[in-house]
C-alpha cells in the first residue's frame, strides 16, 4: 500500500498548490497597493500636490461667493415691476393659512404692499390681484411647474 513515488508526488503537488496561492495574493495586494494610489480619496500623504491659492492672494481666485445673493441690490420696481407698472413675472406663491406671501423676482410682498405702482391686494393659491392707482384690478397667474422623469 505504500508507494514512495505517490507520496513525493502528493507533496510536490501541495508545494505548487502552495506556490500558486503566494502569486496569487501577492498578485492581489500589488494591485489593490496600484488602485488605492489612483483612488481620489485615499491618503495623499508622500504623494505631490498642486499649492492651494491664498483668499489673501487676490479677490477672483476663489471665484464667485455662492452666499452672495445676485438680486440683493435691485429695488422692487426693478425685479417685480416695468417702467409701465405692469407686473413683470411672478415667481413664487406662499400660501398656508398663516403666512401668504408672493414672490417677484427673488423679492416677497405680502398682502397690501406696493409692488411697482400697484396695490397687491389679494395673494391666493395660484395667481394674485392687483389694484391700480385709477382702480382697475389684474390677476396674475402663477405658471405651472411640473417635474416628469
Amino acid at each position: 500500500m505504500f508507494f514512495p513515488g505517490k507520496r513525493m508526488r502528493k507533496g510536490l503537488f501541495y508545494i505548487y498548490i502552495v506556490l500558486i496561492a503566494t502569486v496569487v495574493v501577492a498578485t492581489a495586494v500589488q494591485a489593490q497597493e496600484s488602485a488605492a494610489a489612483r483612488d481620489p480619496f485615499y491618503s495623499a500623504v508622500g504623494r505631490p500636490s498642486a499649492p492651494v491659492p491664498s483668499p489673501s492672494s487676490g479677490k477672483d481666485v476663489w471665484g464667485r461667493d455662492p452666499f452672495t445673493n445676485p438680486l440683493a441690490g435691485k429695488g422692487p420696481t426693478q425685479t417685480g415691476a416695468s417702467s409701465s407698472g405692469a407686473v413683470r413675472m411672478l415667481t413664487g406663491i406662499i400660501y398656508s393659512a398663516d403666512v401668504r406671501l408672493a414672490i417677484f423676482g427673488g423679492e416677497t410682498y405680502r398682502e397690501g404692499s406696493m409692488v411697482g405702482d400697484r396695490k397687491l391686494v389679494a395673494i391666493r393659491m395660484r395667481s394674485v390681484v392687483f389694484k391700480s392707482a385709477a382702480g382697475g384690478e389684474e390677476e396674475v397667474f402663477l405658471e405651472d411647474f411640473t417635474m416628469s422623469k
